[in-house]
């Protein structure tokens, strides 16, 4: 049958229409990818050098000095991940408004406060003339590689924007963007306690903190699990941590008080511009979210397999694509250096993994390492700062933040220019209030940061790193070592200063400590070493070096569920270890932090309870059968996990209006022990209004979780956890480009973990990589992370690897076969700066 004239021609513009524009954007994404195959011919480089990729897309790097090695990972991270650096470098200076416009100004101004890319010129123009030299070969590197594209990077094409040249000074400021992750959340933890402490009634006590603020923020609970020496100190740890302080009384805190109304959200939609930001993930702050963590343990070697200590890390970060990681192996000509593990993309060390000798792996400190004061205040201007005990001298920069679309904005940052303050920053003012509040960060100190990690390339043993571990100028990290030998060892990674009381701390006017007076431990005849964002020492000396005016009360600690879970598990294994052992540690998603709470809820819905209840009947009949585990089809998981997590919400809500603080901010990571105590005691002054009984109300709360559980689910036995709580490992311009989302996103999936178990997985925050090794013995290790080596949605490693990590599959350790190979030689031209 013949199709008429104008049906043809309909076909024909339809064609046009949509295809022409499809191929124009294929051709446009395709000239973005990188050459992975032949010869380059580059400016900047001293001795020809290779990029080679294995099946993976897992790199090696060979060069004939540290140098040309800087500036072929700079070449490859470029070719790989440059709109990732370029967001982390734009995250730490305040420059995100110049690629998303006004939405991002906010968190440009938040940023803009600390004056990153400043002190970033004053780190590079102070360095070593080592350091210097490597960031610079580095620098080359990645502009080389992104001068090679055929086109920008496919993100800009989005954004209508061209991508900038890096400097020198940007890897500096990948580096703070780190510190920003890691610890900058902690501002509002120090506001919140400073708000709590206000309010609460009743004397003070050690550090001057109120005494009742002591039963909101404990300094132990009863799942505390500090590293220790041996059997008997295990013992005495787990007995002090039982040891716990009273209840507060009435005149201290009483939530049957009259309360304070908080005020409502806006429930205004965001536009496109702001979903497109939102979805970048570098907003989070302003909405709270799922405190980052990480696990690191390691077994001495008279317990493995062949003699050597067997390390294992998973650091949990925001999950998102490309994942924060790339795997790399480092070689220099003739063996002097050989390295392997994982990278950041924007500087030109390796992060964590293995020299051969020893390997070493990190998890967030949750020190206090900042701090953040209200000072009553009249009235505020460039010069001065009218406060109650007289003016203070103001310091004040005008940063200029340039915002795509629209007007740059001028925004002036003040800072107090002497005496006992000096250096501190005006972090908010509120007029209404009379109140300022000034803001101190060890971020802010240049010799608290630099690049001496690189020293950890060449150390031969742990007690060697931990000598280093208190020189290297990075966000205070728990590090844990092992070497090829045997010896294991943890200490803080990161600049601690000397004096840990009051202002002189964060400005370290006594100076840093060494390893001598830094907290360690060596080799403890346990044989074991553990951490996971909760206090890992019981030293006394050690947790004031830590948590400083804050050690009372347990400095920023995560809970101790998740680290005493790896350490039974660590004491579990008797000999013979190997890192698959490890790996089964880390994938373990039993729910013993649930079990009291399934118990409680089970002595709950008692007889008299389930009168005339069938719904608490069939809540009851579900967690009855649970298999006390995180997996994606546990029912009885998610109950009482939902359970715990309302009525843990809504006493603390209760709690500031009590108090009258309003604030979004969500419970202390240690909120479960006070939480506990008021179920175990009963104490009728914290029983929430208007309820007659504690029963009263946790029946109430049972009804109002299974009301909520029902709309999510329709009927409760069809609740699953993985359905719940899917992994979402998204790319950050997706959300506001829901058509492409198939495309650049990593397949949805529902995972088994939470947060208090060591296979930690929680939405959008999870293990973003795995890997043990062994030192000496790395052929024998595993290590994969939470998506493709990649940023380019038409690589084939875009997605290479995601599905090993999401099962929890060892990959190798060292990187496969090469299946491509560049080389890179010196051109004649001039060095590209």
């Amino acid at each position: 049958m013949r199709r008429a004239p104008w049906v043809r021609g309909v076909l024909i513009a339809v064609l046009v229409v949509v295809v022409t524009p499809l191929a124009l954007a294929h051709l446009m994404l395709r000239a973005s990818l990188p050459q992975l195959d032949g010869r380059a011919s580059v400016a900047g480089l001293a001795a020809p050098a290779s990029i080679e990729r294995d099946a993976l897309g897992v790199v090696t790097v060979s060069a004939a000095s540290r140098s040309d090695l800087a500036f072929a990972t700079g070449y490859a991270h470029a070719q790989d991940r440059f709109f990732q650096m370029d967001l982390a470098r734009r995250l730490a200076a305040g420059e995100l408004a110049e690629l998303f416009g006004p939405v991002a100004l906010r968190q440009d101004e938040r940023a803009r406060l600390f004056r990153f890319r400043s002190i970033a010129r004053t780190l590079i123009a102070a360095a070593p003339a080592e350091h210097r030299g490597l960031i610079e070969a580095y620098t080359r590197g990645v502009n080389r590689a992104l001068a090679g594209l055929a086109g920008r990077p496919w993100e800009y094409w989005l954004l209508g924007a061209a991508p900038q040249r890096w400097r020198a000074e940007d890897t500096i400021l990948v580096a703070y963007a780190m510190w920003w992750d890691l610890q900058y959340g902690d501002f509002r933890t120090a506001r919140m306690r400073r708000e709590l402490d206000a309010r609460l009634g009743g004397e003070r006590c050690a550090g001057g903190w109120k005494c009742a603020l002591a039963f909101l923020y404990p300094q132990r609970t009863q799942w505390d699990s500090p590293n220790v020496a041996d059997e008997a100190a295990l013992a005495a740890a787990d007995a002090r941590a039982a040891m716990l302080g009273p209840v507060p009384d009435a005149a201290a805190l009483d939530l049957r008080a009259p309360r304070v109304g908080a005020a409502p959200s806006s429930g205004v939609q965001p536009a496109l511009a702001e979903l497109l930001w939102r979805a970048t993930g570098l907003a989070a702050e302003e909405a709270g979210g799922t405190a980052l963590g990480s696990n690191a343990f390691a077994v001495a070697g008279r317990l493995s397999a062949n003699g050597a200590a067997v390390v294992a890390s998973d650091m949990h970060l925001g999950l998102r694509v490309p994942t924060t990681w790339y795997r790399m192996r480092l070689r220099l000509a003739g063996g002097a250096l050989d390295l392997n593990g994982l990278t950041l993309p924007g500087a030109p060390l390796l992060i964590a993994g293995s020299n051969g000798h020893v390997a070493w792996a990190f998890t967030n400190s949750y020190g206090e390492w900042l701090d953040l004061k209200p000072l009553e205040c009249a009235s505020v201007s460039d010069a001065r700062l009218e406060s109650a005990a007289g003016p203070l001298p103001l310091a004040t920069v005008t940063e200029t933040i340039r915002v795509h679309g629209a007007a740059s904005v001028a925004l002036p940052v003040r800072s107090i220019r002497d005496g006992a303050m000096a250096g501190a920053v005006l972090f908010e003012v509120e007029p209404g209030a009379h109140r300022c509040w000034l803001a101190r960060w060890l971020a802010q100190l240049p010799a608290a940061s630099n690049l001496n990690l690189q020293h950890l390339e060449q150390a031969l043993s742990a007690a060697q790193v931990l000598a280093l571990a208190p020189g290297l100028g990075m966000p205070h990290q728990n590090i844990i070592v092992g070497d090829s030998a045997g010896h294991i060892g943890w200490t803080i990674a990161g600049r601690v200063p000397l004096d840990t009381t009051g202002d002189a701390r964060l400005t370290a006017a006594a100076g840093w400590r060494g390893a001598d007076t830094q907290p360690h431990i060596y080799d403890p005849p346990l044989g074991r070493l553990w951490t996971a964002n909760a206090r890992a020492t019981d030293e006394e000396a050690g947790l004031v070096a830590i948590g400083g005016d804050a050690a009372p009360l347990g400095a920023y600690y995560d809970l101790g569920a998740r680290a005493r879970q790896i350490r039974d598990d660590l004491l579990a294994l008797k000999g013979g270890v190997q890192p698959s052992d490890l790996l089964r540690i880390q994938l373990d998603d039993r729910a013993l932090f649930l079990e009291r709470w399934r118990d409680e809820l089970l002595g709950l819905i008692d007889r008299s309870a389930l009168e005339a209840e069938p719904a608490r009947a069939e809540f009851r009949r579900l967690i009855e059968g649970w298999d006390a585990r995180a997996a994606a089809d546990s029912c009885g998981y998610y109950l009482v996990r939902a359970f715990r997590t309302r009525l843990r919400d809504d006493v603390w809500q209760q709690l500031l209006r009590t108090l009258g603080v309003a604030a979004d901010a969500p419970p202390p990571m240690q909120f479960e022990e006070p939480l506990w105590r008021m179920l175990s005691r009963e104490p009728p002054q914290l029983l929430p209004a208007p309820y007659a009984s504690w029963r009263a109300f946790l029946l109430a709360e049972l009804d109002a979780t299974i009301a909520d559980l029902k709309t999510r689910c329709t009927q409760l036995a069809r609740c699953r956890w993985g359905a719940h709580n899917p992994v979402r490992v998204r790319h950050p311009l997706s959300a506001a480009l829901p058509l492409l989302a198939p495309l650049i996103d990593m397949p949805g999936l529902a995972l088994p973990g939470d947060h208090d178990m060591p296979r930690v997985q929680d939405g959008a925050v999870g293990a973003s990589e795995r890997f043990g090794v062994a030192p000496g013995h790395e052929a024998q290790g595993y290590l994969h992370i939470a998506g493709g080596q990649s940023g380019h949605p038409l690589s084939p490693y875009y997605r290479a690897g995601f599905a090993a990590w999401a099962q929890g599959e060892p990959l190798p350790f060292l990187p496969g076969r090469s299946e491509h190979r560049l080389e890179l030689r010196p051109s004649l031209g001039q060095p590209v700066h």
